[in-house]
């Protein structure tokens, strides 16, 4: 009799240990988006950032978004988006993206791209325009809900780009 509970007790505690590990080793995926949605988005990422149509920051921005930029800051909102977009087309009138590579995890898209362009215009009042083609590599990550970007941080190496258009990296004197 004891053998028997001592039994049932084992089968029962390897059932739920079972139950356990398979739930913990199924993957959760937390998708926040169709495969519609992905494909409006990667479509008005390429007008987007091959032409600089600002109205479509609209469309793939949602309001109170956050688009962090490790070398040149955060743009906050649709508007903040716009206003980069706005900067990189007169620093780089030529701009132009190809998207090389582009992975979905969970509620994110992380795209490889690499763009290119040249410097006709002003990065700010001390930085005058070269005149130089410039070719940089990055990677973005997107989270997306409803169909729109909600948080995006985006790394490049600013210093391969300004490096292309002849500025040195000196130390400040203190």
């Amino acid at each position: 009799m004891l053998k028997s509970k001592f039994s049932f007790l084992s089968l029962f505690i390897l059932i739920l240990l079972s139950i356990f590990i398979f739930n913990g080793c199924q993957q959760q995926e937390k998708r926040t988006y169709t495969d519609a949605e992905l494909q409006v988005i990667s479509d008005n990422n390429k007008q987007l950032w091959n032409g600089g149509n600002i109205d479509l920051v609209d469309t793939l921005y949602a309001e109170g978004c956050i688009r962090h930029n490790a070398d040149v800051g955060d743009a906050n909102g649709p508007e903040g988006v716009k206003e980069f977009v706005k900067w990189v087309y007169t620093a780089y009138p030529d701009f132009k993206v190809t998207f090389d590579e582009r992975f979905e995890l969970m509620d994110r898209i992380v795209t490889q791209w690499t763009a290119t362009g040249t410097n006709d215009g002003p990065l700010n009042e001390n930085m005058s325009p070269t005149g130089k083609i410039v070719s940089f590599s990055g990677i973005t990550m997107a989270m997306i809900e409803n169909g729109k970007i909600t948080e995006e941080w985006v790394y490049y190496n600013q210093w391969a780009v300004f490096d292309q258009m002849g500025y040195e990296l000196t130390l400040k004197e203190e």
